[in-house]
């Protein structure tokens, strides 16, 4: 067991040394696997790649920079999590549904789905497999794990929430994934509405659960592996149906899931 009573790094240090190495990480997976055409197998293994790498990034800054156990972070066991996991996942997925079911009823887009209904669910499998490789899980362990823990143990929470945001959209940045003011916004937008969701379940699987659903959806529609699910409007199901509907409404949806709130003003020391 880590001695919680060691000293350890200003937090200045230990944030700037995660995020360098994350972006190491996502830049060197850039290179290494970038390709001209969607490969399936190129993606199972970029996503490989970077959970490999980050996974120990987080554990031995954990128990060398912060000199603190793991349990802090609150990424449970999947047995303790898998609630939260569903809570995050419905806060997305209930809204986005709804959006998409209204738009659908008063003939402002149309979806076609041109798959067997076995290959719709290997796609449906494969397709959450590797986003949950490549981004929610290491992407949520970063952010609304390591990185809000240790702010949180300065910061009161709605201020820990701001700053791994801006953290987020930092790396975003950094990586080359926000090259435009809309991506700036979405991103740092992204990461407020996630730490909500994680300081309210106290979970990081509501955050992990979150950003799966999000992805696996906008995935399919992007229709970048080939899955054969298209709207007649790309833009407008990308932009408000898959976004701005889902996203404005995650914490009503949060709320009426989860009834209760954190103190906002407190702060968790280590």
């Amino acid at each position: 067991m880590t001695n919680t009573s060691q000293s350890r790094l200003h937090l200045v240090w230990r944030v700037i040394i995660v995020m360098a190495a994350a972006s190491l990480v996502w830049i060197a997976n850039g290179l290494l696997f970038s390709v001209e055409e969607y490969s399936r197998l190129w993606h199972f293994l970029s996503a490989g790649f970077v959970l490999l790498l980050v996974v120990p990034i987080v554990v031995i800054a954990r128990r060398y920079l912060d000199r603190r156990l793991w349990e802090g972070l609150r990424l449970t066991s999947l047995a303790k999590g898998w609630k939260a996991l569903i809570v995050g996942a419905l806060c997305y997925l209930l809204p986005a549904f709804a959006g998409l079911l209204i738009f659908i009823l008063m003939g402002w887009i149309q979806v076609s789905i041109q798959m067997a209904a076995g290959d719709w669910l290997i796609a449906v499998l494969t397709v959450t497999a590797l986003v949950f490789i490549y981004e929610a899980l290491p992407e949520e362990l970063l952010f609304r794990g390591y990185l809000y823990r240790n702010l949180n143990s300065v910061l009161p929470h709605w201020q820990a929430v701001i700053g791994q945001a801006f953290l987020f959209l930092l790396f975003a940045w950094i990586i080359g994934a926000a090259p435009s003011w809309n991506r700036i916004v979405f991103f740092f937008g992204f990461g407020i509405v996630v730490g909500i969701i994680r300081v309210v379940t106290d979970n990081v699987w509501s955050a992990i659960g979150f950003h799966l659903a999000f992805q696996t959806m906008q995935q399919f529609f992007s229709n970048r592996g080939g899955y054969e699910i298209s709207s007649s409007n790309s833009a407008l199901m990308e932009m408000v149906i898959l976004g701005a509907i889902p996203f404005t409404f995650a914490i009503l949806t949060l709320n009426i899931l989860v009834r209760k709130q954190p103190d906002w003003k407190a702060v968790n020391p280590e």
